[in-house]
């Protein structure tokens, strides 16, 4: 099955557990809104209507005796239209679910209806007495219904207290199956989830992590990528090991070509160069000034030629089998003295003014490849310093000890590095300084941070066009390096 299929197929099962609880509170919604429309339309409109009843009774029976003893016309028609109203109200209790009940006080209300017949049927023959009779024997019945009455109201309460009961049992079920669907589908989001990280994420994590390592320059795929599995993320991951096993045969036939290259270039270098010195010794007659001019720059062209042909040797040892350092403790002083005498006449040629300060902080003796350190790193970093430094101006070389550490700064005050081009000065074959058209092989600066970390410790730079470059390099000082501090420091 292939990736798209199966995350199809989870957010499917994800939406229908999602779905589930909704259509089950649904469902209890609904039961519960007919029963509370069960409840307006029938219960409140039963004693709505048994309120009625009660209260037309109460006025026929008080209009009744009004009639009796007055005999008046208008009295006679209070106690008829009492009579058809209660009647109405009765009807109506038979229409809201209640027949029976309504029924049963028709016909106790027929009773008292032939009673009033009769009442106005004596009155109006101007026997008064016997309707008082008629009168007094009515009150059992009036009493009768409005006990039906009173019992009718109870049922209705009761059977609205039912049905409240219903409606929270069902508010209830319907609460818990919505826990209870929500747990579970939280349960399966989170299974599901799990299934997709196995399935999908953490191959491409490793994928990704893969892709990290070549892109800094290891070329050796790993071995934990699913390479057999049977869909896109498997298809991407032969890819990739494909692409990764090419890169590497093209980095192997680079780092051969660029060290034969080197050694192949090295040595007619060095007999142009000795030629030239012979010629400048007199030993192929005299040199006339245009002569020497001309042998200067061949000298100078030959030597900034061997220093690339050494950069490129190193660069092909480094990626063959790293840098092989050999550490002994020295003199702090001794190694900045090595650099100022290599390094001063350099900067006097160029009309800079080089200083070397060793703070009072600074440890007495280090752990390092004194060569490496001279040459490779500082080296590097002096000779890009004087290359963008303009006569005049200064660099200086800082040492002082913070903790079990020695810090190094190289101060210029050149033309500076772009902040959009400083995460990049340490990469292989990148060319800080192009906004100046000063340009290099892109090599110096790489070296110097494999030497650098080949020693365990970190190097950094902070720059701004016109505002000079600074260098911190931070060595750990090693075994025995904090027996004695350097006295009163050193400025040269």
């Amino acid at each position: 099955m292939s990736v798209r299929a199966r995350l199809y197929l989870l957010c499917a099962v994800l939406i229908a557990v999602l779905i589930t609880p909704a259509i089950s509170a649904l469902r209890h919604l609904h039961e519960l809104r007919n029963i509370a429309v069960d409840l307006h339309e029938r219960d409140v409109a039963a004693l709505l209507a048994t309120n009625r009843i009660q209260s037309s009774l109460a006025g026929l029976e008080m209009r009744q005796h009004a009639f009796v003893i007055d005999g008046d016309l208008e009295a006679r028609s209070e106690m008829l239209r009492s009579l058809q109203s209660t009647r109405a109200h009765v009807a109506a209790l038979g229409e809201t679910g209640y027949a029976q009940a309504a029924e049963s006080l028709s016909r106790q209300l027929e009773s008292i209806g032939s009673a009033t017949a009769r009442m106005d049927s004596l009155v109006g023959a101007g026997a008064g007495g016997e309707a008082g009779t008629v009168l007094a024997s009515v009150e059992p019945r009036y009493q009768q219904m409005q006990g039906s009455l009173e019992t009718l109201s109870a049922q209705i309460d009761e059977l609205g207290s039912e049905i409240a009961n219903r409606a929270r049992e069902i508010t209830e079920t319907g609460i818990r199956t919505v826990e209870l669907g929500t747990g579970v589908a939280g349960g399966v989001a989170v299974l599901l989830a799990v299934i997709a990280i196995t399935a999908v994420v953490a191959p491409m994590q490793r994928l990704r992590a893969a892709m990290s390592g070549v892109a800094g320059g290891l070329f050796l795929p790993p071995e934990d990528l699913p390479y057999d599995q049977p869909d896109e993320i498997g298809d991407l991951s032969r890819s990739f090991r494909y692409m990764t096993g090419r890169l590497g045969e093209l980095d192997r036939l680079k780092a051969e070509f660029v060290g034969i290259a080197s050694h192949e270039l090295k040595t007619p270098a060095n007999v142009i160069r000795g030629y030239a010195e012979m010629m400048e010794d007199g030993f192929y007659g005299p040199v006339t000034e245009e002569q020497q001019v001309v042998l200067d720059q061949i000298r100078e062209q030959t030597d900034y030629l061997t220093e690339r042909v050494n950069q490129l040797l190193s660069v092909s040892r480094m990626e063959a089998k790293g840098l092989e350092m050999e550490t002994r403790q020295v003199p702090l002083r001794e190694v900045l003295e090595g650099i100022r005498a290599a390094y001063a006449p350099v900067a006097a040629r160029r009309d800079i003014s080089l200083r070397v300060v060793s703070d009072p902080s600074a440890p007495s003796a280090v752990s390092l490849d004194t060569h490496r350190v001279q040459n490779e790193l500082f080296g590097n970093l002096l000779s890009n310093a004087f290359k963008f430094t303009r006569a005049g101006g200064e660099v200086i070389l800082s040492a002082r000890g913070v903790g079990e550490s020695v810090v190094f700064e190289l101060k210029d005050t050149g033309e500076g590095i772009p902040r959009s081009e400083l995460p990049f000065i340490f990469e292989k074959y990148y060319q800080a300084g192009s906004h100046t058209g000063k340009v290099g092989a892109g090599l110096g600066l790489a070296i110097a941070r494999e030497v650098v970390e080949a020693h365990g410790g970190t190097i950094g730079a902070d720059s701004a066009p016109g505002r000079g470059t600074t260098f911190h390099i931070e060595l750990p000082i090693g075994a025995n390096g904090r027996e004695s501090p350097a006295e009163g420091g050193m400025e040269t």
